[in-house]
């Protein structure tokens, strides 16, 4: 029997991480002029596109978290396309994702609120709206079973420096997600051909889902990015597809695959 996602009641909070960039998209981004913030695959931004990217029914407003240096940046983006946040959460520069997270985590209980937080960085692209929220909603109902939810897409290449994760069993019947047998963060170019070669291994599509409770009891190495702290120790972690094309604008490749999508 087909799934009807329409019927399914959950409330979700997004929390859309806008860090400052390295160096890895030179000469394109700058200190003062972010990749996040540029219009080169659409009319929009990255960052543009993330927050409308969340503005389905099925969600309440977001939560932004940034940093000092991008908050201007981030009321200009938001002000361009009239869009309302629920808060904006200032972080010093130098916060890692673990950090952002939690505080996001901790903003979250002290409103009481309970139910899951999807985490959603600002620099990725993902084609299909749809297949998006079927995604989330997924993984917010596996996450409101008490698991920590990270999302897998299909590996199109050994490339190093992403992030596998290796599927395990399927969790229970009544829910979606797989168990992860194996995290492994910032791959060399060795590891990412032996786990493409094994088949076994998805991308991790760089968002996570979680209650605040889960986030707060998981997340514990605050200076380094999820990927290398939490979702590389956690014994909740498990994995939901997202069945489009998505591509991590973060590095070079990933806009080139996003480009070449567009353009196809």
């Amino acid at each position: 029997m087909k799934k009807s996602y329409k019927a399914v009641m959950i409330t979700l909070r997004p929390v859309v991480w806008a860090a400052s960039e390295g160096s890895r998209r030179h000469p394109l981004t700058s200190p003062e002029q972010q990749q996040k913030f540029i219009s080169f695959l659409d009319m929009d931004s990255s960052f543009q596109d993330t927050l409308e990217r969340v503005s389905d029914p099925e969600f309440l407003a977001p939560l932004i978290v940034t940093t000092n240096a991008l908050a201007s940046a981030v009321q200009d983006q938001c002000d361009d396309i009239a869009y309302d946040y629920e808060e904006m959460l200032i972080l010093p520069e130098g916060h890692s994702s673990s950090h952002a997270l939690q505080e996001a985590a901790n903003w979250a209980r002290a409103r009481g609120e309970s139910f899951p937080l999807v985490f959603c960085p600002s620099d990725h692209f993902i084609a299909d709206q749809a297949a998006f929220l079927r995604a989330v909603l997924d993984a917010a109902q596996t996450a409101e079973k008490g698991y920590l939810v990270c999302f897998g897409v299909i590996a199109d290449w050994a490339q190093a420096g992403q992030n596998y994760i290796e599927v395990g069993l399927r969790l229970d019947a009544a829910y979606s997600g797989h168990k992860v047998q194996s995290f492994l963060a910032h791959a060399s170019a060795e590891q990412a051909h032996n786990a493409v070669k094994a088949g076994r291994f998805v991308w991790h599509a760089g968002m996570v889902c979680a209650t605040p409770d889960v986030v707060l009891e998981e997340c514990r190495e605050l200076n380094v990015p999820l990927e290398v702290g939490m979702l590389s120790h956690s014994e909740k972690l498990c994995v939901v597809s997202l069945l489009t094309a998505w591509a991590d604008l973060s590095h070079w490749p990933g806009i080139w695959k996003a480009l070449s999508f567009i353009e196809t």
